[in-house]
């Protein structure tokens, strides 16, 4: 055995270095892990923008029923002023009577009038003559808009805010004679009496914010999912948005005295 080592290991015992890496089974691990902690990350951020999303309509839902009322408010306080100055002068036109409208269950019209001041704007800023009766009539169109029509009968109603679906008007009544409303009626028998006004509108969002529909409590107090019918009672399909009602009452400053 010349010329070959006889105690050389065989080939066959040779050490081979092996290869180094993830198993198959250790992959699928990592990826099914990875998914887990994806879907979770998904998962808190959709709920973070839902929430989000909920916050910033219901801020604007505020929003849009704090300016309407005030601005139905402004007009109510208002209602039945009348200009004594220390020499009388003759006024333009005297008060009439303005018929009573949406008293069947359906959206309300107000209608309030109130002697102005040389200078003075209506509700949609046509300026006021000398001496004239101030008239604006608020209303919803049929875009579900707070539209008020002024003294100026060739402009149409300008809208002030959107999103409002309903509005109704309860008108409180003092049958003690103490300058305070003892009951709201729709009609009242007596409008000589009326001392006070309850205003309520309803209120939607711009979008939907959920997947399912929204409970809410309608201006009559009936609890309902969407506006249906006069009751609002009906859901109607993909109509997730946010609704809320909004009431105040408003004193008539010229029927009663120290009222605020």
């Amino acid at each position: 055995m010349s010329g070959i080592d006889r105690f050389a290991a065989p080939l066959s015992c040779i050490s081979l270095r092996r290869q180094r890496g993830l198993s198959l089974v250790e992959l699928m691990i990592a990826m099914t892990l990875g998914l887990i902690i994806l879907f979770a990350v998904a998962a808190v951020y959709t709920g973070s923008r839902q929430s989000f999303r909920m916050q910033e309509e219901n801020a604007r839902l505020q929003e849009t029923g704090r300016f309407a009322l005030e601005m139905i408010g402004r007009s109510v306080r208002q209602a039945g002023f009348w200009n004594m100055p220390i020499n009388p002068v003759a006024t333009a036109t005297g008060f009439g009577g303005v018929p009573v409208n949406g008293t069947n269950g359906v959206t309300d019209t107000i209608t309030v009038q109130y002697d102005g001041l040389t200078g003075d704007r209506d509700c949609e800023g046509t300026l006021l003559a000398a001496n004239g009766v101030v008239t604006e009539v608020y209303s919803i169109s049929a875009n579900n808009e707070l539209v008020c029509e002024g003294i100026d009968a060739n402009n149409a109603a300008s809208p002030l805010v959107g999103n409002i679906e309903d509005l109704q008007i309860l008108y409180g009544s003092d049958t003690t004679a103490d300058q305070s409303a003892d009951r709201y009626q729709a009609v009242p028998a007596n409008w000589g009496q009326v001392v006070t006004a309850r205003v309520c509108i309803q209120v939607r969002s711009d979008n939907n914010v959920s997947n399912v529909s929204q409970r809410f409590l309608n201006c009559g107090g009936v609890l309902g999912t969407a506006v249906g019918a006069a009751a609002f009672t009906n859901s109607a399909a993909g109509d997730n948005t946010l609704r809320r009602t909004f009431v105040a009452t408003f004193n008539l400053r010229n029927r009663v005295t120290n009222v605020p």
